[in-house]
């Protein structure tokens, strides 16, 4: 029995099973993504913090009623490819405790292996733990969690919009991961420019998962250009940020980011995250990179702030051309010039 990847431990065990990223965005990585990472052939798509972070759902192939669900974090060499003895650790560990069964039997289970207590894994947080679980039931055919339908009818307006602090978190995940479903798509369009800041922040922080349509797109966009109150303000716009990544009009998107790094207040290091941590791939557009480089070159965090996000941005796979090239631009600020000669100089010591 010869196993050389965790996809040949699952298949060898009987599994059909998926794997989500769950550092950037809840997304889903498709087979061949995970594989070539797996088998240490590329690089992983979406590394946070160098490392991937993952969540794993299996099954066994005839009843998805027996299913585990794990939560890995894999550390990652200097080109981002997964370290082959962080690989060989976990599948040792897994063919020491599961071993036995594959050698004796026709199924396989999980059941014995305590999550926390896999070598690398991890506990997400609350929020994305709620994301994660409204997409696995969805995954594996189950209904949705018993908060759904009061978070449906929170967000039809009936109840008062001032009556969030009732609604459960996983309600609101679960209406944003079926947001296709019913007339979940017409509740949200109707309640978010009415939310008070936090339920709003929180349907933004779960709609960043997801594929949005332009028109909700836009009517996120419109909170924002009209926040009235200025201390929300900029929350107001790190959300709208977060929540419309997964757009599927760019152009859209890029006219929205071009806006706010117009906008004094896109020097906030937060602002900043949430433009290259959520939409980096419209970094890619060379005059919205040039904006977002210059902007970070003098943003609230100093140099400090500057290093980390951009050290964060040069690690993803496709990004470090079209930000070297901004970096090297002939429009460059002064204040650029001046951090990356700081950024350079610490790399080279």
């Amino acid at each position: 029995m010869t196993m050389q990847s965790l996809n040949d431990f699952l298949q060898q065990a009987g599994f059909n099973y998926v794997v989500y990223d769950m550092g950037r965005r809840i997304v889903r990585l498709t087979p061949q993504q995970f594989n070539q990472f797996d088998n240490a052939t590329t690089a992983y798509p979406t590394p946070l913090q160098q490392h991937a972070w993952l969540g794993i759902i299996g099954w066994q192939k005839d009843d998805k009623t027996q299913h585990f669900i794990w939560f890995l974090k894999l550390p990652l060499d200097e080109l981002g490819k997964i370290n082959p003895l962080t690989r060989d650790e976990l599948l040792n560990y897994l063919i020491e405790q599961l071993g036995q069964q594959l050698l004796t039997s026709k199924k396989t289970t999980t059941a014995d292996i305590e999550p926390t207590a896999l070598p690398h894994g991890f506990i997400p947080g609350e929020e994305s733990m709620a994301m994660f679980h409204a997409k696995a039931a969805q995954q594996l055919g189950q209904p949705p969690s018993r908060f759904y339908d009061h978070a449906r009818e929170y967000l039809s307006g009936k109840q008062g919009y001032d009556q969030w602090a009732f609604v459960g978190m996983q309600g609101l995940a679960d209406v944003v991961a079926r947001q296709n479903q019913q007339d979940n798509q017409e509740l949200l369009q109707q309640a978010l420019p009415f939310l008070p800041l936090q339920p709003f922040g929180q349907l933004c922080r779960f709609l960043e998962h997801e594929t949005i349509s332009p028109q909700l797109a836009k009517i996120i966009i419109n909170r924002a250009d009209t926040e009235a109150d200025a201390d929300n303000f900029r929350d107001s716009v790190v959300a709208s940020l977060r929540a419309i990544a997964g757009c599927t009009d760019q152009n859209l998107r890029q006219a929205f980011i071009h806006k706010v790094l117009a906008e004094e207040y896109a020097r906030d290091i937060e602002v900043l995250a949430a433009i290259s941590g959520r939409c980096w791939e419209d970094l890619k557009n060379d005059e919205l990179c040039r904006l977002y480089l210059n902007t970070l070159a003098i943003n609230t965090s100093g140099q400090s702030g500057f290093t980390h996000l951009l050290m964060d941005l040069l690690m993803i796979p496709g990004m470090r051309e079209p930000v070297m090239q901004g970096l090297r631009h002939s429009e460059r600020t002064t204040e650029l010039a001046q951090a990356m000669g700081q950024f350079f100089s610490k790399l080279g010591a």
